[in-house]
């Protein structure tokens, strides 16, 4: 694409490679070590160069952000994609991955957020009657016994075209079943009249919380994947961490792909070429983590 050669030549490049970061560790002080003068000095200087970084980082992350509606520029045009936000996403994380969706030339599918409850132990007695009452006849269920696999076989049918024909998997009736009843229970919101069926299906999620949430979510991803093949997960960096959802699925070495690092604008860059390599077929994993296979699609 003309316009990303034009963006890297004016250094797109350097910029991603700034932003992306690299923390300069203090070293650890003990009391006795803080009296010695040539170490409270090294402490000084390495926290006064870590506020330099870190400014550094900020402006390369606006530049970044500044070019990202040209880097994603009619990469979906005219698919339908839906966002789908998990209770503790960041709202600046959802608003940008909107807008580059705008950018993109996606067509908006609607935006559906996940309440507290529907990744909580707590609550799954409660939610998998209700997923199994209103499923679509072309859900498969039969073999699923987790409320994260369940909710996203049903919401994946539910919301999604066939990857093939491209036609809707569930009737309008259907759907409207599905979502009204999740909603008027509490597990899920949205807006009326603003969820059509989806050719993609993006995922976003904050910082996770550890144990049965994540598990959750993992498992609720994948399911939606299961069923419409171009699904992205993304979150905060802090969700490769401790066991947590993105950090399950790349152990699983799934079909679906992830982006860590959604706090920063190149990964948020990321999420839109990702969910345009997923329809065309590809996967992969990208961010700033080691568990990443690069920052974006395509830069290895």
């Amino acid at each position: 694409m003309a316009k990303t050669e034009l963006v890297a030549g004016l250094g797109f490049g350097a910029a991603v490679g700034v932003a992306l970061g690299a923390l300069v560790i203090a070293p650890n002080l003990t009391t006795s070590m803080a009296d010695d003068d040539p170490i409270r000095e090294e402490h000084r200087k390495v926290v006064q160069d870590n506020k330099i970084l870190q400014t550094q980082n900020d402006a390369s992350d606006k530049i970044v952000a500044d070019s990202g509606a040209e880097m994603v520029d009619g990469v979906l045009s005219q698919r339908p994609v839906l966002i789908v936000a998990t209770d503790d996403a960041n709202g600046g994380d959802v608003d940008a991955i909107r807008k580059l969706l705008e950018s993109s030339d996606a067509t908006e599918a609607g935006e559906i957020k996940l309440t507290k409850d529907f990744l909580r132990p707590e609550t799954k007695d409660k939610l998998l009657p209700i997923l199994k009452d209103t499923a679509p006849k072309k859900a498969d269920i039969k073999d699923l016994d987790s409320a994260g696999a369940i909710s996203g076989e049903v919401l994946g049918t539910a919301l999604s075209m066939d990857p093939e024909s491209t036609k809707p998997m569930a009737s309008v009736q259907e759907r409207a079943d599905v979502l009204h009843k999740l909603r008027d229970e509490g597990f899920i919101d949205y807006e009326d009249g603003t969820i059509v069926p989806a050719q993609a299906i993006i995922v976003v999620s904050g910082n996770g919380l550890r144990g049965y949430p994540s598990t959750a979510l993992a498992e609720f991803a994948t399911g939606l994947d299961d069923v419409n093949g171009s699904v992205v997960l993304s979150g905060r960096t802090k969700q490769t961490q401790d066991d947590k959802a993105l950090a399950q699925v790349r152990d699983q070495d799934a079909a679906l792909s992830t982006v860590d690092g959604t706090e920063r604008a190149v990964e948020r860059i990321a999420v839109i070429l990702a969910t345009q390599e997923q329809l065309d077929g590809g996967q992969g994993d990208y961010g700033a983590t080691e568990t990443a296979d690069s920052a974006l699609p395509g830069k290895e």
